[in-house]
This record gives structure tokens, C-alpha cells and sequence, in this order.
């Protein structure tokens, strides 16, 4: 039965036609009509034979990642401008993009030249980059959802959509949802669920950008699966210089493979036409940092809240952005180059605080952490008896981009989240954001907000120190922030800026 017209949704967005469909969506070209713009809106259609607590359940998390997509900010990542939940479905609000998708562009034109496809692969890897420091793994990397835009860009579309949509799904729609030829061999196992997963699709990609067809694809999809999970990947004829950042993707297992840093100085030297360099492991032969994906709101990940701290199955978890842009100065024989920053690398976290410093804030708690790995935060916990209050100190690390040095490129970071976290006053996505409050002598700069989740309430400061941005979140069980757990908050965080302070 063919498609009925698109309603006018919340009374502003009035269909004009009909872009495309495919998997659980349908795509329409709209007009607000309060803005006078035309959008992009995307249909989710959910399996009218699931039962209807899935059906429930598959529609508020679309919408809560939708919302979550909503505030990544970024030229290579398509805007979500809206969520309307309405005739008993998702409809998703978006840039109308004017162009064609990578998939279309293949089959039209053939194969791409090497330098080319390293370009898109390094507009999508830094939209992946800035994702994944935000919790929200894309899980449908593919070629038919990245966009060539007529005027040059490079759009990586369904970010946080593409979790509830694919062509094929196994078992149950929680087990596994995307494009046979595209899911990671940890995603297919049900091993691993992080960012390397969302990097080895985009190595596919690629693959498939500039040889013409996918690595693992075969005639059915039971048998692509089988060669994702256990065919050594064909050796590219056509890549060139690209050819090793493939196969370095692609390996199987995800320890194996480089971080996004490595990644993005292989993929800009070959868009330069440049040979791709070192490709060594993000973590060589340590064990996997990635884990199952449990059921229920956190297979999302972290939701990104502005700074919002997620509380699921009683644990919080605090995210920072981290660094996006282009290859990393080298060090000069007489020191750092000056455009990185103070840091050349993310301290660990733990060490940042004595025991006697962390004790006086959490007595019971023991530091457990997260070394910064490629364009991975770090972050140290400390965690008191179910109940009792929590710790979390997280650091983004910057480096440069183009044009700007390391601490410019933290300043700009932090700047725009002030400004999403200051827009997010109020809000009841996973709690609510009180008032910004402005904070002296912590960095260069620093803000503090509160966060009330579930049955816990959030302390938070945020400060720069150079090109490290710094997370301080304080947490226990209450409605209300004290001003007792303020006070500690803005002790632990003065401490730490101390002790950045004294380091070189």
C-alpha cells in the first residue's frame, strides 16, 4: 500500500514531497512554516507485528537519542532540529541536505580516488570522534548514510537514529540492528558495542568508497555475516595509500586496531597524497575496553545532556568533549610546540588528588579509572557504598586544530558548551539543569551547574586549565544540591587546578 501524505506535524511542518524510504524510515521534504525553511523529516516506522511494549519501548528510546543527536553541533554531522511524537510514531526533524549519498555517488560515478575517499573518512571520523566523547555510538556507518553536499561538505546522517534502524535484525530488535556488511565482528559476537565498532564500519566504508563494492559483501546476508566474523579482508587493488589504513580498520579484533588520533593523521597525510604512515594499535594485545551493550536506556550509551550526568542501573558516568581537528604537532628537540598547550597528553585523573584529598570527600571511596586512549577521555571514580556519594573527574584533551592552537581550541569547546548547557536550564530529559553559576579562580575559566537525575543530585564544575577541559562531578542521593556538597565540589575542583598548575 502506498505511503499517505505526511500530516502537518505540531502544526508547523507541512510535507512537500517525497525524498525516499528505506529500512524503518521514510524521508519527506517539509516546509516549517513558522521559520519559512524547508526540512528534511524522517519518518520512523515501527513493526506493526512487535508487541506493543517493544513497539513503547522502541519509540521513547528513538526519541530520547533523537534528542541526544540534537545537540551535536557539527559541520559533518547532519542537525536534528526536532522531535514530534505524533499518530503514535517518531518523526525526526532535520537540515534538508542538497546532494547525494555517498552509496549513490558509487554507483553513478564508479570508484573514488584515494584522496578523496580519505577526505570524507576524515569529515566522518571527526563527527564519530565528537559522537563517541558524548556516549552516543552511531552503529549504522554505511555509504548510504553519508551525504555529499553540492556545496562540498560531508554529512554523516541517522546519528543516534540509526541504533533503531538497519536492513537486517537478528534474533530480537535489541540483538542487533544494521547492514550485514557494515557491523563490526564484536557487534556481530555481541563483544563489544564502543567506538572501534563505529571505526571498523567506517573502514568498510571506505573500502567500499574506493574499490567499488563492500569487503565482506556475498549473495545473502547470512553469508556476508559469516565473512565479517571469519574471512581475513581482500587485499584493496585500487586504494593506493589508502590501502593500509583499510586493512589496519578492518582487523577483526578491536584491540588490534588504530584510535581515531592514529587515524586521523593516516586519513589527512593521504588526502594530502601523502603516504598514510604509522598505523600502531590503539591498545596492542590489552584487554578489550568494549562490553556487551546491556539492555534497557543504557544501550545508548552515555546520553549527552549538555553535561548532564546519566544515572542508569545506579551508575553515573561524566563526559567531556574531546579533541577533534587535524594531525598533531610533533615535539621539537627543545620542548612541546607551544600550539599544543601546556598538555601534551591527559594526566591520569586518579593522580590528581591524594588519597587523604579524595578521602576527605568521599571517605569510603577507592579511584578507579579510564586512561586516555586515541580521542578517548579519561576520567577517575570514586565510588562510595550504593547510596552514598559519588565522585567523578573527567578530562577532555585538546589539540590543535586548523588555525587554532590547543588552548584556543579548548577555549572554543568549552564556550559552546556553556552555551548548550546554559540552553538546557530547565530541561527533563533525564533530569533537570539548574542555573549557571560563574566561578573565579579555578583555570582560565570555569562555570558550576547542578543536575538533579532520578533520586540523585549533581554538583558539577567545569574549568579549563591550557588545553585540558576538566569535569568535577559531585554526586549523592537527594532532590536538592546542599550547600555542603557546592562546597566540596568547588574545593575538589580548586585542588585540581592546583595540581594541573604545578605540572609542566
Amino acid at each position: 500500500m502506498a505511503d499517505q501524505p505526511l500530516p502537518v506535524l505540531a502544526g508547523r511542518y507541512r510535507a512537500l514531497g517525497r525524498l525516499g524510504a528505506g529500512g524503518m524510515g521514510v524521508v519527506w521534504r517539509a516546509q516549517d512554516e513558522l521559520l519559512h525553511r524547508e526540512v528534511a523529516i524522517k519518518e520512523v516506522k515501527l513493526d506493526p507485528s512487535l508487541p506493543e511494549a517493544q513497539r513503547t519501548e522502541m519509540r521513547e528510546r528513538t526519541l530520547r537519542e533523537a534528542r541526544a543527536a540534537a545537540r551535536l553541533g557539527h559541520p559533518s554531522i547532519v542537525a536534528v532540529h526536532d522531535v514530534v511524537a505524533q499518530d503514535g510514531r517518531p518523526w525526526i526533524v532535520m537540515d534538508l541536505i542538497r546532494g547525494r549519498s555517498l552509496s549513490q555517488a558509487i554507483r553513478q560515478d564508479g570508484p573514488l580516488p584515494a584522496e578523496r575517499a580519505a577526505a570524507i573518512g576524515l569529515a566522518v571520523l571527526d563527527a564519530l570522534t565528537l559522537a563517541h566523547s558524548r556516549g552516543i555510538m552511531h552503529r549504522d556507518v554505511k555509504p548510504a548514510n553519508i551525504m555529499l553536499a553540492h556545496d562540498g561538505g560531508v554529512l554523516l546522517t541517522d546519528f543516534g537514529i540509526a541504533t533503531l534502524e538497519g536492513d537486517v535484525q537478528l534474533t530480537s530488535p535489541d540483538a542487533l540492528v544494521g547492514s550485514p556488511g557494515y557491523m563490526a565482528p564484536e557487534r556481530l559476537r555481541g563483544t563489544g558495542d564502543g567506538p572501534a565498532a563505529d571505526l571498523w564500519s567506517l573502514g568498510a566504508t571506505l573500502y567500499t568508497a574506493v574499490e567499488g563494492q563492500s569487503p565482506f559483501q556475498r549473495g545473502v546476508p547470512v553469508a556476508t555475516l559469516g565473512a565479517v566474523l571469519t574471512e581475513e579482508t581482500p587485499t584493496p587493488s585500487r586504494a593506493g595509500a589508502l590501502a593500509p589504513v583499510l586493512l589496519a580498520m578492518l582487523v577483526k579484533d578491536p584491540r588490534d586496531r588504530p584510535g581515531a588520533a592514529v587515524l586521523r593523521t593516516a586519513l589527512h597525510r593521504v588526502a594530502q597524497g601523502l603516504p598514510a604512515g604509522p598505523l600502531s594499535p590503539q591498545s596492542p594485545r590489552a584487554p578489550a575496553r568494549e562490553k556487551p551493550a546491556p539492555p534497557g536506556p543504557r544501550r545508548t550509551g552515555w546520553l549527552v545532556g549538555a553535561g548532564l550526568a546519566v544515572v542508569a542501573a545506579g551508575v553515573t558516568a561524566a563526559v567531556l568533549l574531546t579533541a577533534g581537528g587535524s594531525q598533531t604537532p610533533s615535539a621539537s628537540p627543545t620542548g612541546p610546540d607551544p600550539r599544543i598547550g601546556r598538555f601534551a597528553t591527559a594526566p591520569d585523573p586518579c593522580g590528581l588528588l591524594s588519597g587523604a584529598q579524595s578521602r576527605a570527600v568521599v571517605p569510603s571511596g577507592s579511584p578507579s579509572g579510564r586512561e586516555a586512549k586515541g580521542d578517548a577521555e579519561a576520567y577517575c571514580s570514586w565510588d562510595g557504598p550504593v547510596g552514598a556519594r559519588w565522585l567523578r573527574v573527567a578530562l577532555g584533551h585538546q589539540t590543535p586544530t586548523p588555525g587554532k592552537s590547543g588552548p584556543d581550541t579548548a577555549h572554543a569547546f568549552f564556550a559552546a558548551e556553556r552555551i548548550k548547557i546554559k540552553a538546557d536550564e530547565g530541561t527533563h530529559l533525564v533530569g533537570s539543569v539548574g542555573p549557571l553559576r560563574t566561578v573565579d579562580r579555578i583555570g582560565a575559566e570555569a562555570f558550576a551547574y547542578d543536575v538533579r537525575a532520578l533520586d540523585r543530585i549533581h554538583s558539577v564544575i567545569r574549568f579549563r586549565v591550557s588545553n585540558l577541559l576538566i569535569e568535577v562531578n559531585l554526586s549523592e542521593k537527594g532532590k536538592r544540591a546542599t550547600t555542603e556538597l557546592r562546597q566540596h565540589t568547588l574545593r575538589t575542583a580548586r585542588l585540581i587546578a592546583e595540581e594541573l598548575n604545578r605540572r609542566d
